[in-house]
């Protein structure tokens, strides 16, 4: 990067007038940059929303004949293979509710502070529950301890349809 030298106060406010110039440049070129990109993003709106619609009636319905054959479809492992994809089922990442509707988190952090073990599973300086504690502790509390703190840990199945990278890539130079 250059150093500019400035010997005067004149020297000084033409300094300021090209600084003042670039930056207006510069936000004229961002601007332009957004605008461009606005249009764009406007231009393939229409057929990137029929592509997904698409693609969520297909996986709709490959998903219901998976769900009305899963037996034969997966009776040793819960996903499949083709030559351009895997499918099938499995479990989303554990988490942490409240033990019912009517038990809200606040309610959590209550009877968290008052068992002897359950204030490790508070953050401060705002008092809340520290959720990624709880789930990396899933496996020492025992049922008796989530029922006292007001907590479950859940789990759901879902069904998922991943393209092979080498179908990417196929298809990308097509």
């Amino acid at each position: 990067m250059k150093t500019l030298t400035i010997n005067s106060t004149e020297g000084l406010e033409a300094a300021v007038a090209e600084a003042v110039r670039k930056r207006i440049l510069h936000t004229q070129a961002v601007a332009a940059k957004e605008a461009a990109g606005a249009e764009l993003e406007q231009r393939y709106a229409g057929a990137i929303a029929n592509l997904l619609e698409q693609i969520a009636e297909l996986e709709a319905g490959i998903q219901d004949y998976a769900i009305a054959h899963r037996a034969a479809l997966f009776s040793a492992r819960k996903s499949r293979e083709t030559n351009l994809a895997e499918f099938g089922f499995e479990l989303t990442p554990p988490r942490v509710e409240t033990a019912g509707k009517k038990v809200k988190w606040k309610d959590v952090v209550g009877r968290l502070l008052r068992l002897a073990w359950g204030a490790a599973y508070v953050r401060r300086p705002e008092a809340q529950p520290d959720k990624q504690a709880l789930l990396a502790d899933r496996e020492k509390l025992s049922s008796e301890q989530c029922l006292a703190a007001g907590i479950r840990f859940c789990q759901d199945e879902q069904f998922f349809i991943r393209p092979k990278p080498e179908t990417a890539s196929t298809t990308s130079r097509n």
